[in-house]
């Protein structure tokens, strides 16, 4: 490499695992100075590959946090917490969940183990990955408890399934609410314009390469 194309020393590391029936991105999001890590929304039978994709990094797993309560976002909490015994955080309105996971649309064919918030999150609050610090951004429609994590020093936003690439999340399912995914898109539309984006599905993108959406209506 050349010096230009080293990585910057104060950029977090990321590394995104999809796993899960419905194609989840999972992320793991490390400090480089430290090597401590966090790891967001842990999808069906993604263990494996997140405790290996660590091993491989020299990462030390320290927090796992939810963006949502939907099954397919926590539904390795428990296998997770039981492999590192990291710490659970979700926004307080989705922390009873975790503890009921459940298919939103009718029962699910697979067994979804109960966890349990360690730390409830609200607007404003922050997450530390080592030297990294995240903004808890409540963005309630999804869910009443979705939050994306905003590092404006590092010009990153963790959606969940709030925003996606050319998209956003439903608001059709229990919990969801039209009127608040609206205001939940217009103030992630504000961010500056090359904050990228890492979403629960899908491809990443940015925020000024949204152009901005439509906005969902009836």
């Amino acid at each position: 490499m050349t010096t230009s194309d080293q990585p910057d020393a104060t950029a977090p590391l990321i590394r995104t695992i999809v796993a899960g029936p419905l194609d989840n991105n999972v992320l793991l999001v490390a400090d480089r100075a430290t090597r401590a890590a966090m790891v967001v929304d842990p999808a069906l039978g993604a263990t494996a590959s997140i405790l290996a994709t660590a091993r491989d990094l020299e990462i030390e797993i320290a927090l796992i946090v939810n963006t949502h309560g939907h099954w397919d976002h926590v539904a390795d909490n428990a296998r997770l917490v039981e492999a590192t015994g990291a710490p659970i955080a979700v926004h307080t309105a989705d922390a009873a969940r975790l503890s009921r996971p459940k298919g939103e649309l009718g029962p699910l064919p697979w067994d979804i183990l109960p966890s349990r918030a360690d730390r409830l999150l609200t607007e404003g609050d922050t997450v530390q990955v080592g030297a990294i610090t995240f903004t808890v951004l409540h963005t309630p429609g999804h869910t009443p408890g979705s939050i994306c994590l905003y590092s404006a020093a590092s010009s990153l936003l963790i959606s969940g399934d709030t925003l996606f690439a050319g998209s956003y999340g439903r608001y059709d399912l229990p919990g969801g609410d039209l009127g608040a995914l609206q205001g939940s898109l217009a103030r992630l539309a504000e961010l500056p314009a090359a904050t990228q984006v890492y979403p629960g599905h899908g491809g990443t993108t940015t925020i000024g390469a949204e152009g901005w959406l439509p906005l969902p209506t009836r």
